[in-house]
């Protein structure tokens, strides 16, 4: 009897558990303007980690062609400029100053975000 009541409590468990799962729903991480330009804002200043940067390149930004825009141009500066691997920054200079760039246009760019 006790071996049915602990299965029945289970159930109810595991079935309460996946009902809440399923009204919530998957996480969704979108990251704004806001968020896009305060981390450039730490790369400029040297402290951002090599992680916050991977982040950034590896979440797709799908639901704003403007910052996936943004996103693609770093993308690029990325191949070509990126230093990582314990440096003092993860850009060379040229790549800093082209981030500088990227980052005072996006301040200036008004758009949904």
């Amino acid at each position: 009897m006790q071996f049915i009541l602990t299965l029945g409590l289970t159930f109810i468990v595991v079935c309460l558990a996946m009902w809440v799962f399923l009204r919530i729903g998957a996480p969704v991480y979108r990251p704004d303007k806001d968020n896009i330009i305060a981390l450039l804002e730490l790369v400029l200043a040297g402290d951002a980690t090599e992680n916050d940067w991977q982040v950034f390149m590896a979440i797709p930004l799908r639901h704003n062609e403007a910052l996936y825009a943004v996103q693609l141009r770093c993308s690029e500066l990325g191949e070509t400029e990126y230093i990582g691997g314990g440096a003092t920054t993860l850009f060379s200079e040229k790549g800093m100053q082209a981030l500088s760039v990227i980052l005072e246009e996006l301040k200036q760019k008004e758009f949904d975000t």
